[in-house]
């Protein structure tokens, strides 16, 4: 074995025997700051990793005790403000689409209120038409689809 393998795993073992002795702490100072006992049970483990990619690379820190928990505090912040600006975002998009569904609304009641809008002109202009005048004159006779008897 090599020295470089010897550090890490004595780093390995210093993060082990911290890992013991603070998880307890770290678990329930994360649950109190984001009021989820598996989210700070996930923070945690974000944490160890974290210590896992770190530590051998820069060393075991002088407190790794209150590294672990401040690391974690700060995933913890980190979190929680990207939940509140996905929270003012989602507010933000409901507003907006609140908006537009009643100037939707809006332009629905406009055109139904519309004495001579667009529909009219529409069978204006179709029965006006040549090629549709006998079938909308054989509509016009049948309303709701019975033949009114002719007069005689």
């Amino acid at each position: 074995m090599t020295t470089g393998d010897e550090d890490v795993t004595a780093v390995g073992r210093v993060l082990e025997a911290v890992w013991r002795i603070e998880y307890a702490r770290l678990v329930a100072g994360l649950a109190r700051l984001v009021h989820d006992i598996g989210l700070a049970e996930e923070l945690a483990q974000d944490t160890l990793v974290i210590a896992l990619e770190q530590w051998p690379r820069d060393g075991v820190p002088a407190e790794p005790g209150q590294w672990l928990r401040a690391t974690a505090k700060h995933r913890a912040i980190g979190l929680l403000r990207r939940r509140s600006r996905y929270a003012e975002k989602l507010a933000l998009l409901g507003r907006d689409a609140e908006r537009r569904e009643s100037d939707g609304q809006d332009e629905v009641v406009d055109a139904l209120d519309d004495h001579f809008g667009d529909d009219l002109l529409r069978l204006i202009f179709t029965a006006a038409h040549p090629a549709a005048r006998g079938e909308l004159l054989a509509l016009l006779n049948r309303p709701g689809g019975r033949a009114h008897p002719q007069p005689q």
